[in-house]
């Protein structure tokens, strides 16, 4: 008996010292991710919305338009740098940090295409309180689509750069992708994981093979940019990871497609594998869509070639 007590004792305290060296670990790779503090808070605006506060700048005079980054983790406003300069000189600019993104919170809940909707709208209504234009990455295009079934009257023109494919946001959570969430919100082991999955060499790898077509012309800087905004508010930078991991965040958009009834414009990476395919998906649920593809660029062409982007939301804007 005395040998039983004696051998889980020690389980215990293997157990112990393991869970003790994992959150000292997780503490020292979140400093190192956040030391230099990139993401300033400085001329950022606060919006105390219900789920959480949102971080966002505001520059620039004229019709408004939202500028809202892509649903990943380690994506933020930082994404438009090359953007707002310019299109605030014709426009009121606003730049988002979505719930769980950049320098906004990131709660402790279930992130879903819905709640995000909602904060389009809510952010529409009371902070900008005019009808506005959207640029938007992404997975993001989902969402904002749904937003603007829901109050069609406050949105103006919607451009969506490289849209999710509408078969991968049409898969729901299964036993499989919700043991995964699970998992990744423990709070030591699920960290843990996230910070490999997060680590500054995958998010060199993600600009390598995805973000970018031309790998020589990324800028250095963006590497630690995207590294220290997947990992600001220490464990809970995990929270938005898991979601997605979860599929929580997908949305069945066809309907909303059929039935939306705005100016919709798509902006693609002409070297995205299926980009074409996926393209034709939207407008086979939406013949009005407009679609034009930006040369030589893939997931994020308004950093890699933003004179074009630029030059198209002009376009669809109406601006000189």
């Amino acid at each position: 008996m005395n040998k039983k007590i004696t051998t889980t004792l020690s389980l215990i305290g293997i157990s112990f010292t393991s869970f003790i060296s994992l959150s000292a670990i997780n503490k020292a790779i979140e400093k190192i991710a956040t030391s230099k503090k990139l993401l300033n808070s400085k001329n950022k605006e606060i919006y105390h919305w219900r789920f959480g506060n949102i971080s966002y700048s505001v520059t620039g005079e004229g019709k408004p338009v939202l500028l809202v980054h892509n649903l990943k983790e380690d994506s933020s406003s930082i994404e438009w740098s090359e953007i707002i300069p310019k299109l605030s000189k014709t426009n009121t600019v606003y730049a988002i940090d979505l719930l769980g993104c950049g320098l906004s919170d990131r709660p402790d809940i279930t992130y879903t295409s819905y709640m995000y909707s909602q904060l389009m709208n809510d952010f529409i209504r009371n902070i900008i309180k005019k009808k506005t234009s959207i640029v938007t990455t992404g997975k993001s295009a989902s969402f904002v689509l749904d937003a603007c079934s829901i109050n069609e009257e406050v949105y103006e023109e919607l451009i969506l750069i490289n849209p999710e494919n509408i078969r991968t946001l049409h898969k729901t959570p299964s036993k499989r992708t919700k043991t995964a969430a699970f998992l990744l919100k423990m709070p030591s082991i699920g960290t843990f994981i996230y910070h490999m999955i997060t680590s500054r060499n995958m998010v060199a790898e993600n600009f390598e093979k995805r973000y970018y077509y031309d790998k020589e012309q990324i800028p250095e800087a963006l590497y630690d940019y995207y590294y220290e905004s997947s990992h600001l508010g220490g464990k809970d930078s995990r929270n938005l990871y898991a979601s997605l991991v979860g599929r929580y965040t997908n949305a069945n958009i066809i309907h909303t497609l059929k039935e939306i009834n705005k100016n919709i414009h798509i902006l693609a990476g002409s070297e995205i594998p299926d980009i074409k395919t996926i393209i034709k998906d939207y407008q086979y649920y939406n013949p009005a869509i407009e679609a034009e593809y930006i040369d030589y660029t893939k997931e994020l062409p308004q950093l890699e070639s933003p004179e074009e982007i630029l030059k198209y939301i002009n376009l669809y804007l109406c601006n000189d």
